[in-house]
């Protein structure tokens, strides 16, 4: 028991020192959590210290660099201004123009050549007349020109300094050639005149190769020179011959007349009868012997003539061969290719090409045409010419005519005279008819003349006679008015012509006038001047013979009805044979 009382005052012991440990350690975490505090706060204020400083420091900072980017900034205004006031001050001070050398051959003068700057062109121009200064010939110009409101004379030099422009060749010579140094220029050019000349003289001695130096100078002394090659020699050293073409010789030697026997008639039939290649030949003279070499080349394209081709659109060509009308070259070889697709739907033309090759490739290329068209056409006829027959007669209206169809060939046809009265004299027309397979139809009208006889004429003038009054004067100026002036005498019928084509010359209106009055029962003659320049009536009026003249002109109708005397008067110097007609009282 004691024991147990001993284990429970140590207990409480125990607990009463745990309990003073717990104690000490929450005071200990107070005082600790409070120095933490008390810690922040301190730092705190030190913090809220350091921020204001350096803000303060910041502030002056910035307030610095304000201060020098705004002095930065009137430093460069002022750089500015003194730019902009300087290259005014330059404007207005500085040279507007300078003197200038151009070269010979300049097109056009331009103010932009003689400004000292560009800015200037804008407002510059010449006071001087520039069209009368010659920019082809070489000189010193003096040129006034003006700035806006301020004026300078410049000096404007011409002046070549450019060499000929020159194509030398080398030449190959006989042993007489006289050296001439233009013969060594192909072509030369130059801005001014030019002269050609040996740089040194050269002697010909003998066959051989020289050297011939040859100058170009120009007016102003501008020097092109070359040194070209002299062959002298009998015979060329190189020829190139066209295949097809006989090769003589003379056109291998220079003196054909005296050298021909320097190259063997073998040799020559031996080229003549080579195909395109190169080879050789010998010419020997004086001991000298020259090798030819000739070059046979075939360069000619084969020779191709076409035709156009027409068809029908229900026909097609699909080869070239209706097209070509030769392919020949000397190679004897030609070889021709259709290079178009023939589209045979189509209606209307296409271009058709055809090439032609020879054996060595020279090509030929030609273009014909393609028309394909729409059968709409009738048939054409032939032999029928118009027709002039004689009252009754018997007519056959298919004797020399044909009616042809241009695809179907001949075709047959018809003819309808119903129209045609042989029996009256007068005009008709027969009617030919003929058609193809297509319904294609022609139609021709053949003129169809039936002669009148001195019946017909006779009834003519009866019908025209009902027409008019009864008076010589109504009679006349019925013709006057009815038969316009022509200049056709009737065709051997006056009186018909006159009344069925109402027109005709004085002799066609006195002779209708006279078939009038005679139809009227006067008595009438036609009467004419001695020259037979006119042509007019005399008529027996109330038993006395008087001139009447029905042609529509106005000297005939001054006087109606006229004595010799009057109508003497009318003609214009003009008269009749007197003794030929009745006297007109």
């Amino acid at each position: 028991m004691e024991q147990d009382e001993k284990e429970t005052k140590d207990d409480s012991r125990e607990s009463k020192k745990q309990k003073k440990i717990k104690t000490k350690d929450f005071k200990e975490k107070k005082e600790q959590k409070h120095k933490v505090k008390k810690d922040k706060k301190v730092k705190g204020n030190k913090k809220t210290k350091d921020e204001k400083y350096n803000n303060d420091k910041n502030s002056e900072k910035v307030k610095k660099r304000k201060k020098k980017v705004i002095i930065i900034i009137l430093i460069c205004l002022i750089i500015l201004i003194i730019a902009v006031i300087s290259f005014f001050v330059y404007k207005m001070l500085s040279r507007k123009f300078k003197d200038v050398t151009l070269e010979l051959g300049i097109e056009e003068l331009k103010v932009q050549d003689f400004v000292t700057d560009e800015s200037f062109a804008k407002d510059a121009k010449f006071l001087t007349d520039i069209s009368t200064i010659d920019l082809k010939q070489i000189g010193t110009y003096e040129i006034e020109l003006q700035y806006k409101d301020e004026k300078q004379k410049v000096k404007l030099t011409i002046s070549d300094t450019t060499a000929p422009t020159v194509e030398f060749q080398d030449l190959e010579k006989y042993i007489d050639y006289q050296i001439n140094p233009e013969d060594f220029i192909k072509s030369k050019s130059d801005l001014s005149e030019m002269t050609v000349s040996l740089a040194s003289p050269v002697q010909i001695s003998d066959y051989g190769t020289y050297d011939v130096t040859v100058n170009v100078k120009d007016k102003y002394d501008n020097l092109t020179s070359k040194t070209c090659k002299l062959d002298i020699t009998w015979v060329k050293e190189n020829y190139v011959l066209e295949y097809g073409t006989t090769l003589t010789k003379d056109m291998l030697l220079y003196n054909p007349e005296k050298d021909s026997n320097t190259i063997s008639d073998e040799d020559m039939n031996t080229i003549n009868s080579s195909v395109p290649g190169e080879y050789d030949i010998k010419s020997s003279l004086d001991g000298k012997e020259k090798n030819i070499h000739i070059i046979i080349q075939d360069t000619t394209p084969p020779t191709l003539e076409l035709k156009e081709v027409t068809i029908y659109d229900d026909e097609s060509v699909d080869t070239k061969d209706p097209f070509i009308v030769s392919a020949e070259d000397a190679s004897g070889e030609v070889t021709t290719t259709l290079k178009t697709q023939i589209d045979n739907s189509i209606v209307g033309t296409q271009d058709v090409v055809i090439e032609a090759v020879d054996k060595y490739g020279n090509k030929t290329e030609q273009t014909t045409k393609l028309n394909r068209i729409k059968d709409t056409e009738g048939p054409v006829f032939s032999g029928v010419s118009n027709l002039s027959v004689s009252k009754n007669a018997s007519i056959d209206y298919y004797s020399g005519v044909t009616a042809r169809d241009a695809k179907e060939g001949k075709k047959d046809f018809t003819v309808n005279s119903s129209s045609v009265d042989t029996s009256k004299a007068g005009t008709y027309y027969a009617v030919y008819t003929s058609s193809d397979s297509k319904g294609n139809t022609t139609t021709y009208k053949r003129k169809v003349t039936v002669k009148h006889d001195s019946t017909d004429v006779a009834s003519l003038v009866k019908e025209i006679s009902a027409q008019c009054g009864n008076g010589v004067e109504e009679i006349r100026d019925f013709v006057r008015k009815k038969i316009t002036y022509g200049h056709s005498y009737g065709d051997g019928d006056p009186v018909w012509y006159g009344f069925t084509n109402w027109t005709g010359n004085c002799y066609v209106h006195a002779l209708c006038f006279q078939a009038l009055l005679r139809d009227k029962g006067y008595e009438t003659q036609l009467i004419w001047t001695t020259d037979k320049s006119h042509y007019w009536n005399i008529v027996k009026i109330n038993g006395s013979w008087k001139h009447m003249d029905s042609t529509p002109d106005r000297n005939h109708r001054k006087i109606s009805i006229m004595n010799d005397e009057q109508r003497l008067s009318t003609l214009s110097g003009r008269t009749w044979d007197r003794s030929a007609w009745p006297t007109a009282n």
